[in-house]
């Protein structure tokens, strides 16, 4: 290797430390499931202790679920056929099993917790009674392994679904706030426009009367009329109604100018909450699309 190979591996190693990290932590959606299946379902042979009988049974793992959530799932895997089930050590129930027969068959079934494996350790035999085992079974037992994996699987699909159209709901709230963010600011722009406009009307208005009272002052300087007097009183009342007018409005300007910028200020903070909720939906997408095909990857 050369010094320039070696400077290249150096500098991409600084430059990314942590990418080793960061992938490993996207081996898992936000809520905790694993984004990809790497297991292999074995089935191994086994016995099952049905009261004072002991019957040849078949073992195999079910990942990311405790005892009691595999057992369901092997419950909702027969629910379709109405299979009843009942106890718990061993589950017991008819149902017409996949590879065995049209005729319900007696299935037992037992879990324990397997911390090596993250999941539930599955016992089942299939059975004509309590005392009597079926031959073979091990086709049987590995289709229901995948059969109840697979349920596993579908439960994080669906709970996933629903984070998914929370953050979708929340999306579109957040869509809605910025549309009314940027409505309330252009509605504040056009009082400020209106304000600063009446202003300057006034402003100008002001200038003119102060022009005008001041030749009515000086013709009555010149001649101590009482017409002209009056003019004068009349055009003061003017001038002092269009100041009261003015500071008024200039009250006005300020609190719209106020509520401009307060508007204004909404719309990036509106935008930012957007853009999170927007981030966090593709997220839970893109983790929900991971776990639909870690789905079809369970054989």
């Amino acid at each position: 290797m050369d010094h320039r190979t070696t400077l290249r591996s150096l500098t991409i190693a600084c430059l990314f430390p942590t990418l080793g990290t960061a992938l490993h932590a996207q081996d898992k959606s936000a809520s905790g499931h694993l984004l990809n299946w790497t297991n292999t379902i074995v089935v191994e042979t086994d016995s099952l202790v049905n009261g004072r009988y002991k019957l040849p049974a078949h073992t195999f793992t079910v990942w990311e679920a405790d005892p009691g959530t595999a057992l369901n799932a092997l419950k909702a895997a027969y629910a379709e056929q109405g299979a009843k089930f009942s106890g718990s050590s061993p589950l017991r129930g008819m149902a017409t099993v996949a590879g065995m027969g049209e005729a319900p068959v007696l299935l037992l079934a037992t879990t324990a917790k397997d911390k090596k494996a993250g999941g539930a350790r599955m016992q089942v035999a299939f059975a004509a009674n309590d005392s009597t085992a079926l031959p073979s079974g091990g086709e049987a037992a590995h289709a229901l392994a995948v059969q109840v994996n697979r349920a596993i699987v579908q439960q994080q699909i669906d709970a996933q679904q629903k984070i998914v159209d929370k953050h979708h709901g929340r999306l579109e709230g957040a869509q809605k706030d910025q549309a009314k963010a940027q409505e309330k600011a252009g509605k504040a722009a056009e009082d400020l426009e209106k304000a600063k406009k009446e202003k300057s009307r006034l402003t100008d208005k002001h200038t003119q009367l102060q022009k005008e009272e001041l030749k009515l002052k000086e013709r009555y300087n010149a001649t101590q009329e009482a017409k002209d007097l009056e003019k004068l009183t009349k055009m003061h009342n003017k001038l002092v109604k269009v100041q009261e007018d003015l500071a008024k409005q200039i009250r006005k300007e300020a609190d719209a100018q106020e509520s401009h910028n307060k508007r204004q200020g909404a719309i990036p903070e509106a935008q930012e909450a957007q853009q999170g909720h927007q981030v966090s939906k593709e997220q839970a997408v893109s983790e929900l699309e991971a776990l639909k095909r870690k789905l079809e990857a369970v054989r």
